[in-house]
């Protein structure tokens, strides 16, 4: 493209334009202050010079009022007057900016009142002083305009431009000198305030003389100002200026002789030096802004004629340049569009590539086309060997981090199983307390083992194909992390049946769990962390909101990016940013479609939003009545809502038929803390069907029909606050008792109510608080034959009976309690007995009941194990429904 001659062409074009640029602007500059010079400075000291005579003249008649010196002030009147209607005629043109608009008007309305002060002065209402005053004020007025005419940034005519304003000052207090001794010589001689007066004029005379530069002074007038300073009148001025200054003794008449004349002359030759300043000021400006001009057009014409030659040179450079980038150009383009696309695509697919295909073209560089397409080629080879290179090592590593994670997953899956085995075999508190904390852990283990898996590209391990509901999955999420116990539950969803779909129950677990994690891990630890959940027209919205610091706004723009757009993974990339939590869920949410934004919460701490898309709900029933049902057929047991059995006149009170007793399993595993039918010897006996969730035994004789009230299913679980360990917030009200009881029992039924009163409590019993919490007191044991107690009085049956209602907080979570998810609902118990007693269980009653709830989950374990479709032939567990089934 003939570059050899453009890039020069470029240069002294560029050069030229900034030059030409400069000499207009300075043309420009230098015509508008040489236009102000002429047409405003020029004009105002024409009307300084007539107003400083006419001021001396005005002063020597108020104190002589002799014919002579009238005749004196009508001249110069009219001499005054033509020099102001010059000026307003021709000052307009040069007015153009603000601040010589202001002075102009300034002047201005000083000379709109000269016709009246000289009415008011020959009418002689006017005195001397005010005279004087008004004439040294309209002055100053145009003094003002004069130097603010002549400033310029340009250097050489702002320093003449002051040098004469400094000349006019000069010429300003002579003048002031004359016209007070003109005012004074005609009364014969000099008061003290006319030597002071005159001294002060003086000395700011003397001041502008000093810091007059003459070197400034344009054209000749540094020349006349020398020869005015040098004549014989200009010394006789300053003999005069120095005898009256310094208080000396002056002859009046000697003085009125000498200062007139000399006075005179000077004040005429510096008002005409001051007006030729002005002029060759402007003059000086115009020549050299003409000069700029002529500059710019000679600079312009000669660079077009040098940029004509560059241009004729580039044109014929240009065709044989173009033909050899036009090679190097389909060179290029097939090396970039076809060759390394190719190439990448094959490595991607994972086959291998021979060296040999990635050598370049063999070429001999000569000049600088020709090394410009040797180093394209050796670009596409490097590029190509990195990607190579890349692809292996990315293999070798995801390979040796997958073999890693499944090995470690195989670990944990066989901890798992035996934690659950340990769970099932041993009935002890306190170890059991031990179990569930080393569980806790192994999951979490798992989680990160997960972790690790999305960060290596593998598909997860988990994986379900039955839905599992909601409230299961958002339980066992919090469930997963550390800080558990300051997760709290709230607003769950109302409907309790809805589900998610089992293909992303992993997922969705891992997905909160992590979230709750952040939550819990950047806030402080006496707060807590609130899940919820809400339906909404696009599936699930379920908020996690801590109550910590929060964000930044960078980072939360930054984390809220990655979320809606997950990288591929970089070693390098997470090496420097090493929380992996976000990067976890962005690709979880990627993989399902899963909305996850960042935003801050109103209280201080940080509001995470994730949307569930409707793909991924399904509607289900309650998974532990199916599970209950398939044991009650498995087993040959009556439904639950089938007829109930009675009991023959004459049973025992601890004898009932094997309906009555799978019924009573039944509702041990729906319900929740023992009702008052627990009857008979654990081993050897039935075990009666009196649970909260089951139908009570009757007295002899008795037929006893219950009044079934659906209440709100929460899946088998009650009302959740924070894994079972803070109150719940529910969304369902307590029903009132206002007709027969729900599942009412008598309390006579009891064994409790009819324990002897005197009985000591075993030592891990709690007190009445752990009989109401529906779970068994800590440390209760299996009871011996001496502790069953008789069997209720039949006469007892006719007692008023209390109905069963659900408490409005839930229980902490205490030792000994029940080990599945089913039995975690809260029992409906008795309030008050006929003695008062508020529903208190004997430690005898509660420990019978805790064995005969686990007696029931043995033999559910049992029947489930028998059922088609179990391949391993192990019972199901807590963590058959949700994200923590392996």
């Amino acid at each position: 493209m003939g570059l050899p001659f453009v890039v020069p062409a470029v240069c002294l074009g560029a050069l030229w334009g900034y030059t030409a640029a400069g000499l207009v602007d300075t043309h420009t500059r230098l015509h508008t202050d040489a236009q102000r010079a002429s047409s405003v400075a020029r004009p105002a000291q024409d009307v300084l010079s007539r107003l400083q005579t006419e001021r001396r003249l005005t002063t020597a008649w108020q104190a002589s009022r002799t014919p002579a010196a009238r005749n004196a002030l009508a001249d110069a009147r009219k001499r005054t007057d033509a020099a102001v209607q010059e000026y307003r005629r021709s000052s307009p043109a040069g007015l153009d900016s603000a601040t010589l608009r202001r002075s102009a008007k300034s002047l201005d309305d000083a000379l709109v009142f000269l016709p009246e002060r000289r009415k008011s002065i020959d009418g002689r209402t006017l005195s001397t002083t005010d005279a004087f005053q008004y004439f040294t004020d309209t002055i100053a007025h145009g003094t003002g305009l004069l130097t603010t005419s002549v400033r310029s940034g340009d250097g050489r005519f702002a320093r003449g431009g002051a040098a004469t304003a400094s000349l006019v000052q000069i010429t300003e207090m002579l003048s002031r000198e004359d016209a007070v001794l003109a005012g004074a010589l005609p009364g014969g001689g000099l008061s003290a305030a006319t030597r002071s007066q005159f001294a002060q004029y003086l000395a700011v005379q003397r001041e502008y003389r000093t810091g007059l530069n003459v070197g400034d002074l344009p054209g000749g007038t540094a020349t006349t100002y020398a020869r005015i300073t040098d004549s014989a009148e200009f010394g006789t001025v300053n003999r005069v200026e120095e005898a009256v200054a310094s208080g000396q003794r002056v002859d009046v008449s000697q003085l009125a002789a000498s200062w007139p004349p000399a006075a005179a002359a000077v004040a005429d030759d510096l008002q005409s030096l001051d007006g030729d300043s002005l002029a060759d000021l402007a003059g000086s400006a115009s020549n050299r802004a003409d000069d700029a001009l002529l500059k710019a057009l000679a600079g312009t014409a000669g660079t077009l004629v040098a940029l004509i030659g560059c241009a004729v040179f580039g044109l014929r450079a240009r065709r044989s340049t173009l033909r050899r980038l036009s090679l190097l150009q389909e060179h290029t383009e097939e090396l970039s569009g076809v060759r390394l696309p190719q190439l990448l695509a094959r490595v991607e697919s994972g086959e291998r590539i021979d060296p040999a295909e990635l050598a370049p073209l063999g070429r001999q560089p000569g000049d600088e086309v020709e090394r410009l397409a040797a180093a394209i080629d050796q670009l596409g080879r490097v590029a190509a060997e990195t990607a190579v290179r890349q692809s292996r090592g990315r293999e070798g590593t995801e390979k040796v981090i997958g073999q890693l994670i499944r090995r470690t997953q195989i670990l944990i899956h066989r901890l798992i199983s035996l934690l659950d085995d340990l769970e099932r075999k041993h009935e002890d508190s306190d170890l059991l307390k031990d179990i569930f904390r080393i569980d806790h852990l192994a999951t979490r283990v798992r989680r990160h083992s997960e972790s690790l898996v999305i960060l290596s590209g593998s598909p997860p391990s988990r994986r379900i194909s039955a839905p599992v509901s909601i409230i299961d999955v958002m339980r066992s999420a919090v469930a997963e992390t550390e800080l558990y116990t300051r997760v709290k539950v709230k607003n769950l969803p109302a409907d309790r049946h809805l589900a998610l779909a089992g293909r992303a129950v992993a997922d969705v677990t891992h997905l909160l769990a992590e979230l709750i994690e952040n939550g819990t891990s950047f806030s402080p630890p006496d707060t807590q962390v609130f899940v919820s959940a809400t339906k909404v027209g696009k599936g699930l919205v379920v908020h996690v909101e801590d109550h910590g610091l929060g964000m930044p706004q960078d980072m939360l723009d930054h984390a809220n990016h990655l979320l809606a757009n997950p990288p591929k993974l970089d070693m390098a990339a997470l090496s420097e940013d090493p929380r992996l939590g976000h990067f976890v869920v962005s690709r979880l949410a990627e993989r399902h479609k899963i909305k996850v934004e960042l935003r801050e919460s109103v209280y201080g701490g940080t509001l995470v939003v994730v949307l569930l898309p409707s793909a991924l709900l399904e509607e289900v029933d309650s998974p532990v009545l199916d599970q209950l049902r398939s044991a009650a057929s498995a087993a040959g047991v009556t439904p639950l809502d089938g007829p109930r059995p009675t009991v023959a006149a004459g049973s025992a009170a601890g004898q009932v038929s094997q309906g009555g007793s799978s019924a009573g399993l039944a509702g041990s595993l729906v319900g929740g803390s023992v009702g008052g039918g627990v009857g008979g010897s654990v081993g050897g006996g039935s075990v009666g069907g009196g649970m909260a969730g089951g139908p009570a035994i009757p007295a002899a004789g008795e037929v006893y029909s219950p009044v079934h009230a659906r209440l709100p299913d929460h899946s088998g679980f009650p009302e959740y606050g924070g894994a079972g360990l803070l109150p719940a917030a529910s969304d369902h009200p307590t029903p009132a008792a206002n007709g027969p009881a729900e599942w009412a029992a008598s309390p006579q039924q009891h064994p409790a109510s009819h324990a002897p009163r005197e009985t000591q409590a075993p030592p891990g019993y709690a007190g009445p608080e752990a009989a109401r919490s529906g779970y068994p007191a800590p440390g209760a044991g299996r009871p011996g034959p001496q502790s069953a107690p008789p069997p209720p009085a039949p006469g007892d049956a006719q007692h008023t009976h209390r109905p069963l209602t659900t408490p409005q907080v839930l229980p902490h979570r205490t030792r000994g309690a029940s080990l599945a998810q089913q039995l975690r609902r809260e029992a409906e118990y008795t309030q008050g007995g006929p003695d008062g007693d508020q529903g208190v269980i004997s430690p005898d009653a509660s420990a019978r009941a805790m064995i005969a709830i686990q007696e029931g989950l043995k033999r559910a374990r049992m029947s489930e194990a028998d059922e088609p479709g179990r391949r391993d032939g192990r019972p199901s567990d807590s963590r058959s429904s949700g994200a923590n089934q392996p």
